[in-house]
C-alpha cells in the first residue's frame, strides 16, 4: 500500500505520535519515526511546529490484518 495525500493528517509539535513519516509543512523536511508514543519535536531545520503525518499502517503490502502480522503470508 502506498500512502497518498488522502492518508495524511496535520499534527503539532508536542503531540504524542506513533510510527510514520512526518513532513514539515513549512520547509518540507521529512522525518521518519519508528517508535511508539514519541513526542514530536519542532522541526530542527526551520523551527516549524506543524507536520503532515503519513502513518505507517503495515510493514509489507501483503500484511493487511493483525492476523497476517502474527502469521505473515509466505513471500513469492
Amino acid at each position: 500500500m502506498v500512502n497518498t495525500l488522502t492518508d495524511t493528517k496535520k499534527v503539532k509539535a508536542g503531540s504524542k505520535v506513533g510510527p510514520g513519516k512526518y513532513v514539515c509543512v513549512d520547509c518540507g523536511k521529512e522525518y521518519e519515526l519508528t517508535g511508539t508514543e514519541q513526542d514530536l519535536r519542532h522541526c530542527p531545520a526551520c523551527s516549524c511546529e506543524m507536520y503532515d503525518c503519513f502513518p505507517i499502517t503495515h510493514i509489507r503490502p501483503d500484511v493487511k490484518s493483525p492476523e497476517d502480522a502474527v502469521n505473515p503470508p509466505e513471500r513469492s
